[in-house]
């Protein structure tokens, strides 16, 4: 089913207009596949000891759990809707790249987080979208991800989509294993969620995520298998969402993600980060002498 933002993607060349391709993709009734993508993302990277041990020392995700989330959601979707290279999108990049370089991170964990944002939108999508994605629209999201790594100081990323995935899943094979960090990030932001609902609702949360991952993900993280009832009914759902959409019968109109729940006035990109980084960036410098 053609529209008329998937006519203009059709005219655009992926490796150079993919920043504007990526956009039109957004537009195109995509932005609740990506965020639902992205989260799930998340716990692929939650899988990782070497990340998950990192996450839980910061406290972040027990602690400030429902700003935590929303500041990854508010950064990856703003920077994707404006771009990196001009203001706002410039702004939530620069936080990014500010709020990382606290921590010590390995050049393969930035590397697989990156690879996350660009396959797991496309499996999603391939899933569960109203319609599947174009091939230059997946080349185009590798090309923005691509040059956001490489603004982020990503060194060695895989030069096409295809390298990218076979590096991915490398290191998956490599490094998913279980660790007890994995549990305790993964139940905390599983709890975040549980936070958005109803009692009756939120027994629903882990089934349902559980059903989403795949099997050596559930394991690495600690979680149950997903019960039958909802190994059948999720995925049935979501494809019922998609054929419905692409009948017109739902989904016109899609809800960028606003951060109200931790920023009801609004936010800004200086806004997004942990609050104990925040209050150290405003402490004043100060020089020591050179006694010697």
């Amino acid at each position: 089913m053609d529209t008329a933002i998937s006519s203009k993607i059709k005219a655009l060349d992926p490796d150079v207009a993919y920043r504007e391709i990526v956009r039109l993709t957004l537009e195109d009734r995509f932005i609740w596949d990506f965020q639902r993508s992205l989260e799930l993302g998340l716990f692929r990277t939650f899988s990782v000891p070497s990340i998950a041990r990192l996450l839980h020392k910061t406290g972040e995700f027990e602690k400030n759990g429902q700003k935590r989330y929303d500041d990854t959601v508010l950064l990856l979707i703003n920077i994707l809707q404006h771009g990196y290279e001009e203001a706002p999108g410039s702004q939530f990049l620069n936080r990014m790249n500010k709020t990382h370089a606290h921590y010590q991170i390995s050049n393969d964990d930035y590397l697989f987080t990156l690879s996350t944002f660009v396959i797991d939108p496309i499996d999603w999508i391939e899933r569960f979208g109203w319609r599947p994605l174009m091939s230059k629209e997946k080349v185009a999201l590798f090309n923005v991800w691509r040059q956001i790594g490489v603004r982020m100081g990503i060194h060695s990323i895989p030069a096409s989509l295809d390298d990218m995935r076979r590096w991915s899943e490398q290191f998956v094979e490599e490094q998913f294993t279980y660790s007890q960090a994995n549990a305790q990030v993964a139940k905390a932001t599983l709890g975040i969620v549980k936070s958005w609902l109803t009692d009756w609702l939120a027994g629903f949360v882990e089934p349902v995520t559980s059903t989403l991952l795949n099997d050596r993900t559930r394991r690495s993280l600690g979680l149950k298998p997903p019960p039958a009832w909802a190994r059948t009914m999720i995925p049935a759902l979501l494809r019922m969402r998609g054929r419905l959409m692409r009948l017109g019968l739902m989904g016109h109109q899609q809800k960028v993600p606003d951060g109200k729940r931790s920023y009801p006035d609004g936010y800004s990109a200086d806004e997004l980060a942990p609050a104990r980084l925040l209050n150290a960036e405003k402490k004043p410098h100060t020089v020591r002498a050179n006694n010697t």
